[in-house]
Parts: C-alpha cells; structure tokens; sequence
C-alpha cells in the first residue's frame, strides 16, 4: 500500500512541476509569420497591426525582425511618430534582423524608417501585458514556498485528483 501511494504523489508532482513550468514559457513572435519584416502584400496600410492584434504580447517574450533587401527596424516614441512614419526613432537594426525583447509592459512601436515603406505599411504597434506592473522578482530558494497538496488542488484539475486518489 506505501509503495502505491509513493507513486501517486510522485505522480502528483511531475503534473503539477508540467503546469508551472509551461506557465513560464517565453514566445518568439516571428513579425509578419512567414511573410516577415517587408512591404505587406498589396500595401496594406493595416498588415502588421492586424498580425499583432491576434497575438498576446507577455513580458519576457521576443519579437523576431527578420527581412532580406534595405529594411531597419526603428522603434520610435508614440503613437503620433506611429501614424506620421516619423523616422527619427531608435534604428535597432539596418541589416538581415533582429530580434527584440519584451521588456515593458505598454505599447511599442516599430517602423522601416529607410524610403517609403512605413507609408507603405511596413510599421507595428505591439501592445505588451495588461499594463500592469511587472511581477516581483522570484524568491531566493530558502524563502520560495513548498508544494503542498493545497497547492497541488489550486493547479491540478479536481476530477484529475479524485481518480488518484481513488488509487491510494
């Protein structure tokens, strides 16, 4: 019976060390998919803005600039320098790609700031988190919290755990 149990909790804490670790997970956004950083199809004035609209942008997460030809990426400070292609931003990068992180929450805004494709369409707005703060900094080791079964029950779905239990 004690060697049933053992497996069960041992069981109990691979799935719930499964679901915290995939809370955690950092995504790299390929700007554009598999179109990347260039001048959208047909000029589309709202390309890039529709892509980011359908993605959720987390802290830790990273954009990923990626072109062929004469592009940069420049993040310039508002909306405004946003809609009047303004071009005097921060040039992150003028060959091949780049890839940006996350690092803030709010919005942030890039353009191709060489020629006329931000007029174009070649520009994104990303919306980063909910605004809020950015979480506290984890604990160090000897004050992070145990795994208990109430904290297993606030993660790992109840019918989940009533078939384990069943089992002990």
């Amino acid at each position: 019976m004690a060697g049933r149990q053992s497996s069960v909790v041992l069981l109990m804490f691979t799935v719930a060390k499964l679901l915290f670790q995939g809370a955690n997970a950092v995504t790299k956004y390929t700007v554009g998919d598999s179109l990347g950083w260039t001048l959208p199809p047909n000029n589309s004035l709202g390309y890039y803005d529709y892509w980011a609209n359908n993605k959720t942008f987390l802290l830790g997460d990273y954009l990923v600039f990626g072109w062929t030809g004469i592009h940069t990426v420049t993040e310039v400070d508002n909306e405004d320098e946003y809609n009047n292609c303004t071009k005097t931003g921060i040039v992150i990068v003028t060959r091949g790609g780049v890839s940006v992180p996350l690092n803030a929450n709010g919005t942030r805004y890039f353009v191709c700031s060489v020629g006329n494709p931000c007029e174009q369409g070649m520009k994104v707005a990303i919306k980063v988190g909910s605004g809020m703060s950015p979480p506290p900094p984890p604990l160090p080791p000897s004050a992070a919290p145990s795994l208990t079964v109430g904290s297993l029950l606030a993660v790992v779905p109840y019918s989940f755990l009533i078939f384990l239990f069943s089992y002990m």
